[in-house]
């Protein structure tokens, strides 16, 4: 999970090494979730104060909520939302279509169709979370969704190797 800046994230996980450690891991079938910046920290690049790049396990930029929606909209944009499911994936096992999850963000994905797995609305449809193979990414925070939350990472859990 992540919350702050993803510039000044994604230089401590470099600092660190475990920039390195992720993209072996992820390489080696491990499944990973990314919360938040933590999902938007598996993107190609962010243009979150500055431009930055990311890991590189999904294709993909991160963009400003305000270069796209009407001023109209507060930004960050926080609240509960409705899930559009738009691809099968573990995550959703235990949750249906127009479930409520709790967002808290400025900026979201902008990525190809085919690794949306679900989108939600505010100003303009966007990723609300994303799966490519043993990737995923919610921008939405499950364990601030109450029960469709837990179900989330549940699902994601079960998933991996049955012992959640």
């Amino acid at each position: 999970p992540g919350v702050g800046a993803f510039g000044d994230a994604i230089e401590k996980l470099r600092k660190t090494g475990l920039d390195k450690v992720i993209i072996e891991q992820v390489k080696q079938g491990k499944q990973l979730l990314g919360i938040c910046l933590g999902m938007q920290l598996l993107f190609d690049k962010s243009y979150e104060y500055g431009e930055h790049e990311g890991l590189g396990l999904l294709q993909g930029s991160i963009l400003p909520f305000s270069k796209r929606i009407a001023s109209t909209y507060k930004i960050p944009h926080i609240g509960w939302n409705k899930l559009s499911l738009t691809k099968d994936v573990p995550l959703w096992k235990y949750v249906k279509e127009d479930d409520y999850v709790y967002f808290v963000h400025s900026f979201f994905a902008e990525i190809s169709e085919e690794h949306t797995a679900a989108t939600a609305e505010y100003g303009i449809s966007f990723t609300a979370a994303v799966a490519q193979n043993n990737v995923f990414g919610c921008q939405f925070h499950p364990e601030k969704s109450g029960n469709v939350g837990l179900g989330i990472l549940r699902g994601f859990c079960e998933a991996e190797d049955h012992r959640c």
